[in-house]
């Protein structure tokens, strides 16, 4: 076992990522180097238990929250892990591939800053005539469509001038999870993103080690 051992794998993971996300707004290619760097602060060939072969990046330890919150959130999830990764996340301690990939995904799913968007077919408009009762908010409900999107096909209606027998166009929306923006990746903030309130010395040990990569130091 070297402390090169997994590189091939981490620049494969990291590459699979960053091919996935690198349309999204703000998305900064995440460098392998800090990945490689964050396995060694983890573990390295040393550690105890096979963990160097099994659990590189400790990304599912038993208490941790972040894969819980992931596998609970499956629209925010599969905006992050691309399909070719998802089943990682289903073993991630089943060996050191599944494991890094699933702890590459936390730090981005950490990293990213989600909110919705509306889709909207604006080739597909309709119509509609409105009803007794009906408010634009039941309407958009019925209609598949947003408030939003009825007001701005509609310009001037408003909840207040809303009349039976109006006719109104519409386009169908939908309202969509999606990645807004980015927190910046640095070392020192994936330390914060990736260790919650874990080991206080994490950021000065992945600082050190990110260095040492960069610099092409071998560990003695």
């Amino acid at each position: 076992m070297s402390w090169s051992q997994h590189d091939r794998d981490i620049e494969q993971i990291v590459s699979a990522y960053n091919n996935y996300l690198g349309s999204t707004p703000g998305y900064t290619p995440l460098d392998w180097h800090l990945v490689k760097a964050m396995v060694w602060t983890e573990t390295g060939p040393v550690a105890p238990n096979n963990d160097w072969n099994t659990e590189a990046m400790q990304s599912a330890n038993t208490g941790d929250l972040g894969l819980p919150e992931m596998m609970s959130n499956p629209d925010r999830t599969n905006l992050i892990v691309p399909p070719s990764l998802r089943g990682a996340l289903s073993s991630p301690n089943s060996n050191a591939y599944n494991n890094i990939a699933t702890g590459v995904g936390y730090l981005l799913y950490a990293a990213a800053n989600f909110g919705q968007k509306t889709i909207t077919d604006t080739k597909n408009l309709k119509k509609v005539t409105v009803d007794k009762g009906d408010t634009l908010e039941k309407l958009a409900a019925r209609l598949g469509t947003t408030v939003q999107v009825l007001q701005q096909d509609n310009r001037g209606v408003s909840p207040k001038s809303l009349k039976p027998g109006m006719v109104l166009t519409y386009s169908p929306a939908t309202v969509v999870t999606a990645i807004k923006s980015w927190k910046s990746i640095t070392p020192s903030s994936a330390a914060a993103l990736y260790n919650g309130h874990g080991d206080p010395s994490y950021a000065d040990k992945l600082s050190f080690f990110y260095q040492m990569i960069n610099s092409n130091r071998p560990l003695q």
